[in-house]
């Protein structure tokens, strides 16, 4: 295992796999999204279902991007913030 650095570059590490939210609601919310998809499951037709299977991989895929962006945006500030700290020093 090498340093953090050739560890990210070669994908050995992943941070979207490590992160799960902390916040209390995020596995109810998730159990809530789960019996939903069940209950629709039951009422639609298979093809029907098929489109919502595909609506919720879009929402997957776009959600993604997002937290991507979001990850990039707080690395960078964190960089930001400790080039700003170190420029500050005397």
């Amino acid at each position: 295992m090498g340093n953090l650095l050739e560890q990210l570059y070669f994908g050995e590490i992943r941070p979207e796999e490590m992160i799960v939210p902390k916040n209390p609601e995020y596995r109810t919310l998730n159990n809530e999204i789960s019996k939903s998809k069940e209950q629709i499951k039951m009422r639609l037709s298979e093809d029907d279902m098929e489109l919502v299977e595909e609506t919720f991989d879009l929402i997957g895929r776009s959600s993604s991007m997002y937290s991507t962006e979001v990850f990039i945006y707080g690395f960078k500030m964190g960089i930001l913030m400790i080039t700003e700290a170190f420029a500050d020093r005397k």
